[in-house]
């Protein structure tokens, strides 16, 4: 994080209560921003000062009134429908909130012209299935499904704004962030790991030979700081993507064994579906290095023994 650049600055985090939101608001608590959040319902589990907003992001009018009252400097756009299933079924639900709440807060700051900068929150699965890995931001966007089909237009719409309005925008596509404090438990990285501390044995619901890439979650937040940052410093950057993902990507079967031995469990994981079909999944983040100046500072050993010591000492096992 660049101190000088956040020092003071009042700062807007939608989603700030959930998961990725609370890493991030505590990664921005050593520069004292004025820090304002956007949630459904405040968290007890965050421990950073702030002032809390329940604004409807759907209600474009809410919205730019919202925004006219806070005057936020920058703007970390997090809140959106998560999930594959919960988009499958609640496709409306996809829609209004990764689409239609992306677009009413772009067009919002469009309008009032007061913000230094924003970071629009994609995700890996708008790539879909990639013929040439490691794969690039150019790449094409082939991504499936609802989740991916939502997540997709806000990507679209937010590069749009960004180079057709010059709003200085720019978007971070996440991968699988993991850490202490995750409260969903289901995520394969937090599920593996506390079944190991409670000596249990670790499932893995498909074959394990997925490919994907999991970041520790203060690789995660600095990254997004690091997008932040970047828009407001040149303004060519504006409606560009960054993957924000690890070095290298990992199988779920390699990922789950590694957690079993930062943790020192002597366990066989039970894969439910071992003929199952897998998807490969790796991304560059290249361009996040050379124009952001930002990488991983945590491999994935590093970043487990971290997110062990957290449930360690808070209690978990």
């Amino acid at each position: 994080m660049n101190r000088k650049f956040w020092q003071g600055k009042r700062v807007l985090v939608t989603g700030g209560c959930g998961f990725v939101g609370r890493w991030l608001c505590r990664a921005l608590k050593p520069a004292e921003v004025d820090l304002h959040i956007l949630d459904l319902a405040p968290s007890e589990q965050l421990d950073v000062p702030h002032t809390f907003h329940r604004t409807d992001l759907r209600d474009l009018e809410a919205t730019e009134g919202m925004l006219a009252d806070v005057r936020p400097a920058a703007i970390i756009h997090l809140a959106g429908q998560p999930g594959v299933g919960s988009s499958h079924d609640n496709p409306v639900g996809a829609y209004e909130a990764n689409v239609l709440a992306t677009f009413n807060l772009l067009e919002a700051c469009r309008r009032l012209g007061q913000v230094e900068s924003i970071v629009a929150v994609s995700s890996n699965h708008v790539y879909g299935h990639q013929h040439e890995r490691p794969t690039k931001e150019d790449a094409p966007l082939r991504g499936h499904g609802m989740y991916a089909a939502s997540k997709l237009a806000a990507d679209v719409l937010t590069q749009a704004y960004g180079k057709t309005y010059d709003v200085p925008v720019g978007i971070a596509r996440m991968t699988n962030s993991y850490g202490g404090d995750d409260h969903h438990v289901a995520h394969i990285t937090t599920a593996t790991l506390l079944s190991a501390l409670k000596n249990e044995r670790p499932v893995i619901k498909q074959s394990g030979r997925d490919l994907k890439g999991y970041l520790y979650i203060e690789d995660t937040a600095e990254g997004l700081l690091a997008v932040a940052e970047g828009v407001a410093a040149k303004p060519e950057l504006r409606g560009e993507a960054f993957n924000l993902v690890p070095n290298e990507s990992v199988t779920v079967i390699d990922l789950v064994r590694t957690v079993l031995q930062v943790v020192g469990a002597d366990l066989e994981p039970e894969i439910q579906r071992p003929d199952a079909p897998f998807e490969e999944e790796q991304l560059d983040n290249s361009k996040a290095r050379e124009l952001l100046g930002w990488t991983p500072a945590h491999d994935l050993s590093a970043g487990l023994k971290k997110t062990l010591t957290w449930y360690r000492e808070h209690g978990a096992g």
